[in-house]
């Protein structure tokens, strides 16, 4: 993320809090903030407390991720590391942010049967906490209400319009190479295998044999890989290599080749191997990849902080909102 402080900030927001500053730190007796973060803070929930590539981020959405690290924060063994706190919040706030921007830059539209899901979410998490009271109350403790947990339940629907554009022919598509590499990257090596297994090795190997030569003179060596897989003894099919699913020496070959490649005959313990290389299963890497999509869209995003963000302390925030919540005068229902 690009960052700027107070002094590059846009004449929009500047003039912002310009005139939040007016009346010398007197506030409006009738503008003050209602939630719970809000109070913790001391900052009305409306107010632009950050902007993400021109899009202004309100005090309430921060906060809400605010609270979240803070909690999970105080819920480790280790004394909180209150600086990386407040830069895992700004990093989540960025990350949703993200989610609209790739959204608008793929035309990705919010329609009246998104707004309905929406609805239909609300209506699920409402259930999963035993009712919409229990559920707002709940909620409440991060400074949500309905409204604003639906704007966050809309980001939510945006990020899976995206995943269907990262589909194969869609806008977000990774081609084979890409999804190669990432495979590799994350360790999903997806091969087949041709076992020949024999107590007698001399036949085993024999047998191996004939199927390397069979698939050296096919002209669909795909297709006849994997009927030579059914002749031989390992009847598993296609699988991700993982530790332990083949011995070491398998493993590095494995690893070694090429998607569509096919090895040479390699022996081990349980017989001879013949292994060829699939191509990733694409369900299984385009969640990473468009999490790794919306991560480079936030880091490569223009974050502009207020002075009002800079001199939040996260470790003051935690504590005034736990005090809040244990309030006997904070409502509990």
């Amino acid at each position: 993320m690009r960052r700027h402080g107070p002094a590059l900030l846009s004449c929009t927001l500047c003039l912002l809090w310009f005139l939040s500053l007016c009346g010398c730190g007197v506030q409006d007796p009738e503008s003050v903030p209602d939630s719970l973060p809000g109070r913790a803070a001391g900052l009305m929930e409306d107010e632009t407390l950050l902007s993400v590539d021109g899009r202004n981020i309100p005090a309430w959405e921060y906060l809400y991720w605010l609270s979240l690290a803070c909690d999970r924060a105080r819920g480790q063994a280790a004394p909180p590391d209150w600086p990386s706190v407040k830069e895992q919040a700004l990093m989540n706030t960025a990350l949703y942010a993200s989610v609209e921007t790739l959204a608008e830059r793929h035309g990705v539209t919010f329609t009246d049967a998104d707004a309905a899901a929406v609805a239909e979410r609300w209506q699920q998490r409402c259930e999963a906490y035993g009712g919409e009271a229990d559920y707002l109350r709940e909620i409440a403790r991060y400074g949500l209400d309905r409204a604003r947990a639906e704007i966050l339940f809309r980001i939510g629907l945006l990020y899976g319009k995206l995943r269907e554009l990262c589909r194969e022919g869609g806008a977000l598509s990774p081609d084979d190479a890409a999804l190669d590499a990432l495979a590799k990257e994350s360790g999903a090596i997806r091969v087949d295998r041709i076992l020949s297994s024999d107590w007698d090795r001399a036949a085993a190997k024999r047998r191996a044999e004939i199927f390397f030569r069979q698939l050296n003179g096919a002209s669909n060596q795909a297709a006849l890989f994997s009927e030579l897989t059914w002749e031989g003894s390992d009847h598993a099919g296609p699988r991700v290599l993982r530790d332990g699913t083949f011995d070491e020496r398998l493993t590095q070959v494995a690893r070694a080749l090429q998607i569509g490649q096919i090895s040479g005959i390699i022996e081990s313990e349980d017989g001879f191997s013949i292994l060829r290389r699939l191509s990733p299963e694409r369900d299984s890497l385009l969640e990473t990849w468009l999490r790794r999509a919306v991560e480079e869209t936030a880091r490569a995003a223009d974050v502009e902080l207020t002075e009002r963000y800079l001199s939040l302390d996260p470790e003051a925030f935690s504590s005034a909102l736990e005090g809040l919540r244990k309030s006997p005068e904070t409502p509990q229902n």
